[in-house]
């Protein structure tokens, strides 16, 4: 008897690739989330430690203090925009989340309608075998 073959096994095979391609590109947003929020983590130590200091303490021109007030603003600046991005890669991260499950719902009812044929093929082989069986047995019964 001919050896089970799935007709959509290559459809399986896509679907497994595209999961690990999907998977990878995740990896990779998580990765720069990481890096985005130690970047953020620093900015936000930065602007702390520029509050503290305050030029204000002391004998200050007013330049000084104009630009210490700047740095800040820009460090604050930065930090907003710092936030922006985590919350684009937060979204951007969900989105891929949703790719993966999306593409391994598919490869998994692709893979039970596989177990369905399989077993089909295997009732259909034993429904054979039992069929020369009751011959081979009326036969050496005559």
């Amino acid at each position: 008897m001919a050896k089970f073959n799935f007709r959509l096994q290559a459809v399986i095979k896509v679907k497994e690739i595209q999961e690990k391609k999907i998977q990878r590109e995740l990896a990779q947003i998580k990765k720069r989330i990481l890096q985005e929020q130690a970047h953020l983590e620093d900015l936000e130590g930065e602007r702390e430690r520029m509050v503290s200091s305050s030029p204000l303490n002391g004998k200050v021109r007013a330049a000084d203090a104009a630009m210490h007030q700047d740095y800040i603003r820009k460090i604050s600046d930065e930090i907003h925009f710092e936030n922006a991005r985590l919350e684009n890669l937060a979204e951007f991260e969900t989105k891929k989340i949703d790719e993966v499950l999306d593409v391994k719902k598919d490869k998994e009812a692709i893979e039970h309608l596989k177990e369905k044929r399989l077993e089909e093929y295997r009732r259909e082989l034993d429904h054979k075998e039992q069929i020369l069986l009751d011959a081979v047995a009326q036969r050496l019964g005559s």
